[in-house]
């Protein structure tokens, strides 16, 4: 008979729920939008239960949603299909509007929760600190890149928010290096409560092309170099100047096409220009697509770019570096981490379509540079893997929880 023992048996105690609140999630009507946010929302929902709230910002969204095994609560403020940031200066009764219903909606969705997870430490954290503090939850924080390097240097009251918000944190996570020194240095947070962690990239839909084919092969041989752009039409992504770039590198006759993968309040304007120019042919707006489209643009793209004004760590980027494409990007924020300057990319000042220009020039005139750029993207390898990231995340959040 098998001795048994009176010992009892270690059990691993259940991790409490967690209430989402981003400020940026998918939905029917912008599948993509957030979607690593969604991504980490379902890492953490394999280890315990997940509910996540965001705002309604397309009429046609349902309001309560079972999204992939996760109830998603969107709360209404008065947005009219537009986000806070094409409004440029937001107006302050849509803000109120804005953390009101996010607080109400909030607190209903964490009474079975025990901790909540904001993304952007401005506008969500806002939303999860009050929260927080009226329910005596902890508060945990996803410092994504435009919160601390945008909204929180807007004025001396959004920084001040800021600080209240990052004070009541337990523990906040910083999308890149750049991010944390800010969080450390402007902000005072103390080095023990920040980890940085990227966002990760879906390797199942983000991987080089399956033949392995020398994708710089046609354009060494006269072909066209074709560029990619992926991201919101809004003017700190730097679309404008990639449009004005391309623009000049066609009338010159260089052979390059550029096709643009997203939509917001400049593509009407853009694509007006392009026609303008009689360019239609050579520079197309596709809209917004899904996940699996994205990937199979990358793959057909020899090089992404991404011109913006600021960054946290852009997954775009990531994900055209795991499909073993290079990229062309601004030296902001983050992507210095993502991108070696002549090694899988080329970085570029911000704001300067003539540098821009003359960056993608090199792709089209410089023997042997794409090619070499290529076999260093393909070097990436699973550096940016999604499963990393959420363990990294699950671990870090089980640790601060207990």
């Amino acid at each position: 008979m098998p001795e048994t023992s009176s010992e009892p048996t270690a059990v691993r105690p259940a991790r409490p729920g967690v209430c989402v609140v981003s400020s940026s999630y998918p939905s029917p009507t912008a599948p993509t939008r957030g979607a690593f946010v969604e991504d980490i929302a379902l890492g953490l929902a394999a280890d315990g239960p997940v509910a996540v709230v965001a705002p309604l910002i397309y009429p046609a969204d349902p309001a309560h949603e079972d999204r992939k095994g996760i109830p998603v609560t969107r709360f209404a403020f008065g947005s009219k299909g537009r986000l806070l940031k094409e409004y440029g200066g937001t107006p302050p009764w849509l803000m109120v509007r804005y953390m009101a219903a996010g607080l109400i909606a909030t607190l209903r969705a964490a009474r079975p929760t025990g901790c909540i997870f904001a993304h952007w430490v401005v506008p969500a954290g806002v939303i999860g600190a009050a929260a927080a503090v009226l329910s005596g939850r902890p508060l945990v924080l996803y410092a994504h890149g435009s919160d601390i390097c945008v909204y929180a240097e807007r004025s001396a009251g959004y920084r001040a928010l800021t600080r209240w918000v990052l004070g009541r944190s337990r523990h906040v996570f910083a999308a890149s290096r750049d991010i944390e020194d800010r969080l450390t240095g402007r902000f005072g947070v103390p080095p023990e409560r920040v980890s940085v962690v990227p966002c990760g990239v879906d390797t199942a839909i983000f991987h080089p092309a399956p033949d392995d084919a020398d994708a710089s092969a046609d354009a060494a041989s006269g072909g066209p170099v074709r560029l990619l752009f992926v991201g919101d039409m809004v003017p700190p992504k730097g679309v404008a100047e990639l449009v004005t770039a391309v623009l000049r590198l066609r009338a010159r006759g260089a052979a390059v096409t550029l096709e643009l993968v997203g939509d917001g309040p400049l593509r009407a304007e853009l694509a007006q220009r392009v026609a303008e120019a009689g360019e239609a042919e050579s520079i197309h707006f596709l809209g917004t697509v899904a996940r699996p489209a994205v990937a199979d643009r990358i793959r057909a793209a020899h090089c992404l770019v991404l011109p913006s004004h600021n960054e946290g760590t852009p997954v775009s980027v990531m994900e055209a570096l795991t499909c073993g494409v290079p990229v062309v990007a601004s030296r902001v924020g983050g992507i210095p981490d993502l991108v070696e300057d002549g090694a899988d990319g080329l970085l570029v000042p911000p704001g300067d379509p003539d540098a821009l220009a003359a960056a993608l020039s090199r792709l089209a005139d410089e023997p042997g540079l794409l090619a070499r750029l290529e076999r260093g993207a393909a070097a990436t390898g699973g550096r940016f893997s999604l499963d990393r990231r959420r363990r990294e995340v699950v671990r870090i959040l089980a640790d601060v929880l207990s």
